[in-house]
């Protein structure tokens, strides 16, 4: 028999947004199993899809990822060929990150397999909810230093 979880930790904020929270992650992994790919890669492919060629500090910061996170995420894309490391030629102590040819045709047949997690993930809301849902996120995520 199932243990149902007292309210005082059920309707906790912290407790909905982990499970929430995980709840996406193994949606969108059954979406993209096929591609073998976690959420945070696709974030880091997203990212250089808006901007082209990106140092990875720039990227750790974008994310809100540190660092070692950021460079074992790039070696795991560049090890696909879908990212490709170069010199900054403005400044030869760095390397600027971009998506290759390969790594920009992934991103485009991914992306169709997360469009069918969010809309699973987001069923039960309306469109409505959808959208308040999104402001609501991004008003509480703006305010983290």
């Amino acid at each position: 028999m199932p243990i149902r979880l007292p309210d005082s930790i059920r309707t906790r904020l912290p407790y909905l947004l982990a499970r929430a929270h995980q709840r996406q992650l193994d949606v969108l992994a059954r979406h993209t199993a096929a591609f073998d790919i976690a959420g945070r890669d696709y974030a880091v492919m997203l990212l250089l899809e808006a901007h082209p060629r990106l140092w990875q500090s720039q990227i750790a910061e974008a994310l809100g990822l540190d660092r070692t996170t950021v460079t074992y995420l790039v070696d795991g894309l560049e090890k696909r060929d879908w990212v490709a490391r170069q010199r900054d030629p403005a400044d030869r102590r760095a390397h600027v990150v971009g998506l290759t040819e390969a790594g920009e045709q992934a991103l485009a047949d991914i992306k169709p397999a997360v469009i069918e997690a969010k809309k699973e993930l987001l069923a039960p809301l309306s469109d409505d909810e959808q959208d308040q849902l999104r402001d609501l996120l991004t008003r509480l995520i703006a305010e983290a230093p």
